[in-house]
């Protein structure tokens, strides 16, 4: 039988105080994927019917490959974002959340440098045609 009052039983227990932050991060991040998204679109549907060398060739534009690397840092950052909310709201052990949270990270950090690394390659030629 506990003595504590309403109060005391659920002091400690609500925000983390960063909550508000991460909301805003996501709502802006979305917002950003919009217009590029509908460009992601065009530019499927421009390439769709134009095999390898029109896909090459889509990406071996600057700005192309610009926007094609700015969708994909932002998608990643936003994929980041929900994955951290998830993570916190579920997992409640502070090692398995401490791990969680590093491992999505990495992940995400790696995806990133990988595909950047990878646009930039066509876009600059590091693989030939």
């Amino acid at each position: 039988m506990s003595f504590e009052t309403d109060k005391k039983k659920v002091e400690g227990l609500g925000s983390a105080h960063h909550g508000a932050g991460v909301w805003i991060k996501e709502r802006v991040s979305s917002l950003i994927l919009v217009p590029l998204t509908v460009w992601g679109l065009w530019g499927a549907w421009t390439i769709a019917n134009t095999g390898y060398d029109g896909a090459w060739a889509f990406v071996r534009n600057p700005i192309n490959a610009a926007l094609l690397a700015v969708t994909v840092l932002v998608s990643i950052y936003h994929m980041q974002l929900g994955m951290r909310v998830v993570i916190e709201d579920y997992l409640h052990k502070t090692l398995g959340k401490g791990l969680a949270l590093f491992l999505n990270f990495v992940v995400c950090a790696a995806l990133a440098v990988a595909t950047v690394i990878s646009i930039l390659m066509v876009a600059f030629g590091g693989f030939g045609v």
